[in-house]
């Protein structure tokens, strides 16, 4: 089974923006009793003044809980990111749009019925909550924000949510989004992410890359 979970979230500076440099998107999560557990990390570097040689860097944490349904198999929970944009909203925010895909195997009902001695009730896996607000992004201003003012920027957390059983997963995998900018080569975004040309090769097709466009890129935590 599998459900595609759409979000779209406003970051806010608190400072402006005149460039976005550089952004990623990551995501970790944890399967536990009926839900799965995780945050999205949206983070890159940006320039305060178009005359400005130096970047900024920031990151944004936003946290979720996506509730699963009780006939899918705690074992065979996946999430992984299947898209990943951004536009600028006004001079000190951008909003994000990403959509999250939930795989995982059905398990038949007999099952279901023996292994669930404590059941949880069932919910509709396309029923989920609206999240995402606040934070990030863009435009101009000759005062460079300071280190201490990115570190001082709130840290808004919400929630979503969707249904089933399930213990915390030993592993996961890390997909980072990256939206390749001018000047940036394979060569030099494996360099940034210490990672090798056959694995992004797995995810991606790297025969004509221009800047603007995504590539996924995969690393295993534990």
């Amino acid at each position: 089974m599998k459900s595609v979970i759409p979000f779209t979230k406003e970051l806010d500076f608190n400072a402006k923006v005149n460039e976005i440099t550089s952004i990623s998107l990551e995501r970790e999560f944890e399967v536990e009793e009926g839900s799965v557990v995780g945050n999205l990390f949206v983070s890159g570097e940006y320039k305060s003044h178009e005359i400005s040689v130096n970047v900024v860097p920031f990151s944004f944490k936003i946290p979720f809980t996506i509730e699963i349904p009780d006939n899918l198999d705690k074992d065979s929970i996946t999430i992984e990111i299947s898209d990943f944009a951004y536009d600028m909203v006004d001079d000190s925010k951008i909003k994000v749009n990403i959509e999250l895909e939930l795989e995982g195997e059905e398990v038949l009902e007999e099952e279901v019925e023996e292994e669930n001695e404590d059941p949880t009730p069932e919910v509709n896996p396309e029923e989920i909550l609206e999240m995402f607000e606040d934070r990030n992004d863009e435009e101009d201003n000759k005062d460079t924000p300071s280190q201490e003012d990115i570190a001082d920027l709130p840290r808004e957390e919400e929630q979503i949510v969707l249904t089933n059983t399930n213990d915390v997963a030993d592993e996961y995998t890390t997909y980072h989004i990256h939206i390749i900018k001018e000047g940036e080569s394979v060569e030099t975004i494996c360099t940034m992410y210490n990672t090798t040309m056959d694995m992004l090769m797995d995810y991606n097709d790297l025969s004509n890359l221009a800047a603007g466009e995504k590539l996924v890129i995969p690393s295993t935590d534990e």
